[in-house]
């Protein structure tokens, strides 16, 4: 009797052994079949996917936005007007286009002087014309042989400067500045200063008066003669109505 139990539990012991086993490599299989079924994504696939994603994506069209600057109007900006908005400022309210500046961070070319104004003995009123940049004052400089006599830094929105005790010959200059620098001189941006003396409009005046003086008086010499050599026809005749 106990040899039939000993003999009987290995059996039973390697029946349940091998029942596992069995289930667990069917469904092992059963799974890496339905793995095996299920279709795998391929290289060629995702890139395909990709490609349709990128025709269905709306893309801005370059021309849209040339075309809406063409469009715009220039803005009616004077550049030698002085105490007006700046240009970029005109361009947000009136949706318009400025003339091509530099930016702020670029040095500045230079102002345009566009004629001195002679204002009493020695003053001067200096006029210019803003440069295509965007700057952040105007300096105002008086020179004498290189030489620098007087200089003034005004506001951008400034076109015009008084300056006084000015002497004859003397070089007026005018730099924009901005945080790239400052402009560079050159013929535009001086002028000499060749005042009008109020002598020399005198001798002119007294010039004319003369003038005027001296044909009058040439006139009337002309009468005279002209008289005188009446008098002396007539004389000649009656001299001869009274020989006769």
């Amino acid at each position: 009797m106990g040899v039939m139990l000993v003999c009987e539990y290995p059996v039973t012991l390697l029946f349940l052994v091998s029942f596992h086993h069995f289930s667990f490599v069917s469904s092992s299989s059963s799974s890496s079949s339905q793995n095996a079924t299920q279709p795998r994504s391929t290289h060629s696939e995702v890139m395909s996917s990709f490609d349709e994603y990128d025709e269905e994506t709306p893309t801005a069209s370059p021309s849209s936005s040339s075309t809406s600057a063409l469009d715009l109007n220039p803005c009616d900006y004077d550049m030698c007007v002085e105490q007006q908005q700046t240009c970029m400022d005109l361009a947000k309210v009136e949706n318009c286009l400025c003339p091509g500046l530099s930016d702020l961070f670029t040095r500045p070319s230079p102002p345009r002087i566009s004629h001195l104004t002679q204002q009493g003995g020695r003053g001067v009123v200096v006029h210019w014309c803003a440069p295509t940049s965007i700057i952040n004052s105007y300096i105002v400089l008086v020179k004498n042989k290189d030489r620098v006599i007087s200089s003034r830094e005004v506001e951008q929105h400034k076109r015009a400067l008084v300056l006084e005790d000015v002497e004859a010959q003397a070089v007026v200059c005018v730099e924009a500045v901005n945080k790239g620098g400052v402009s560079e001189e050159d013929d535009q941006s001086c002028a000499n200063f060749e005042p009008k003396h109020a002598d020399s409009g005198l001798a002119l005046k007294l010039g004319i008066i003369g003038g005027v003086v001296g044909l009058i008086l040439l006139l009337i010499l002309a009468l005279l003669l002209w008289r005188h050599k009446r008098r002396q026809k007539f004389t000649a005749r009656s001299e001869t109505e009274g020989v006769l």
